[in-house]
């Protein structure tokens, strides 16, 4: 392994704490959405940490297994709320823009005081995907999320036009005769 140092997902005092009686593992959740993020943890009443506010969603939240792999393939993700409140629902269905936004999980352990252990350490990152919203007698509001590798996975389409170029190299010329090429007839000089 060289130049390769491994780096462990606890700090050695939350490690430690891991094993203590009143040690409460929570999971905080950041959703980047276009209309401002959302934040939310695992427990009850709002967490402060890095200067972010997290509000507790206690048991109307899920998250799917946090699946990790050797592969190289992109992984999902599904967060839940439910049963919620008409209003959330509300805002749900309102929120246009928040496909491929990131989306980012950290695990943490509380003391009996409520305080962290240690900082909150990396869980998941990725994007978000698509979203559920189930409106009656139990609304549920249900975001698929895929990690960043989904971006191998998707065909970039690109073509050989000038309109191609100037999107991406607004000024560059470099395909601006190509359609004038396509119907020339060249003549090459006789031996």
């Amino acid at each position: 392994m060289d130049g390769i140092t491994a780096t462990p997902r606890l700090h050695p005092q939350a490690a430690a704490a891991a094993t203590a009686k009143t040690a409460a593992p929570v999971v905080l959740v950041e959703l980047d959405f276009a209309s401002g993020p959302f934040r939310a943890w695992t427990g009850l009443g709002p967490l402060h940490w890095a200067g972010m506010v997290f509000e507790g969603v206690g048991s109307i939240g899920a998250i799917s297994e946090v699946e990790e792999t050797v592969e190289l393939r992109a992984v999902r993700l599904t967060l839940v709320l439910s049963p919620v409140p008409q209003e959330v629902v509300d805002i749900a269905l309102a929120e246009r823009s928040f496909r491929l936004r990131p989306a980012r999980l950290w695990g943490a352990l509380l003391d009996e005081g409520g305080a962290f252990v240690a900082d909150p350490f990396p869980l998941w990152a990725g994007l978000m995907d698509t979203m559920e919203v189930v409106d009656g007698a139990e609304p549920r509001v249900s975001l698929t999320c895929e990690s960043r590798l989904v971006d191998l996975e998707r065909a970039e389409v690109r073509r050989y036009t000038d309109a191609d170029q100037q999107a991406e190299y607004p000024g560059d010329r470099f395909f601006e005769f190509v359609p004038a090429l396509q119907e020339a007839e060249i003549k090459l000089p006789a031996r």
